[in-house]
């Protein structure tokens, strides 16, 4: 899940997407990433505190993961979803992964220190979904570098569009030592009622075709969800946001 641009629902997209998986799919097993150093999609199932709060002794999270390369087992916790027997992996993260891209800037292959650790889990796993941070860094590539699929989150507007175009660009760039990388579909996210609204997703429909993917319409119950450290489904799952989720599932599940 990958945007340059801040605040066009990444986050909202994996947490959602990554539980609603593993409710629709109780059998599979679904692992969420957290490569933002913002931590957000962690503060969402394991609290602030742990995202952003001191360090817990014995507590590993992605940092370790990259800078370190201890082993994934070592990082990844299980959390149960509320209202459901289902449960999800997460790979956490917390604030101190912003130090990680100084930490690599000499190591040989810092760019894939991420795809050598997620690679043991590729078999174990029907999905892994990785948030990535609102910008074109080293923690960015090194998702990309790790992934087959790309979804773009788009929020309404013209300068969102115009930063697909540097988006493409790395993607392609990345596409020549990942040959596997492909974008599975373009999401129009935070959609409202506006004509701005309308027009951007005319424009992604007239840019992308068949990987324009259901919309995600903006609603204050998404919002209320995370911070009550629930999903769209456990919080509200007769919303209009939950079935546009499901909508996104069905998609998601259908190209994979």
């Amino acid at each position: 899940m990958t945007n340059q641009k801040g605040g066009v629902g990444k986050t909202t997209v994996s947490v959602n997407l990554s539980a609603g998986l593993a409710r629709h799919l109780p059998q599979a097993r679904i692992l969420l990433v957290d490569a933002d150093p913002q931590a957000n999609a962690t503060a969402v199932f394991l609290g602030i505190a742990f995202a952003a709060g001191p360090r817990q002794p014995q507590i590993n999270t992605i940092y370790e993961l990259i800078v370190q390369q201890i082993p994934p087992a070592q990082a990844i916790q299980t959390i149960p979803l509320n209202n459901s027997t289902s449960k999800l992996d997460i790979l956490p993260a917390h604030l101190d992964l912003a130090s990680a891209e100084l930490e690599l800037v000499n190591i040989f292959e810092r760019e894939r220190r991420l795809h050598r650790a997620l690679t043991p889990l590729v078999d174990q796993y029907d999905f892994i979904i990785i948030d990535c941070p609102p910008s074109l860094s080293l923690l960015t590539i090194n998702a990309l570098m790790a992934a087959s699929e790309v979804l773009i989150p788009v929020d309404p507007g013209v300068f969102p569009i115009i930063g697909l175009n540097l988006l493409n660009r790395t993607i392609e760039m990345v596409r020549q030592a990942n040959p596997a990388l492909r974008i599975m579909g373009v999401i129009p996210a935070l959609q409202d009622r506006t004509a701005l609204a309308r027009d951007t997703e005319d424009q992604l429909n007239e840019a992308f075709g068949p990987l324009l993917m259901p919309p995600i319409p903006r609603r204050v119950a998404i919002g209320e969800a995370h911070a009550a450290g629930m999903d769209i489904f456990a919080y509200q799952p007769g919303s209009d946001s939950a079935q546009a989720f499901q909508q996104l599932i069905e998609e998601v599940i259908q190209r994979g």
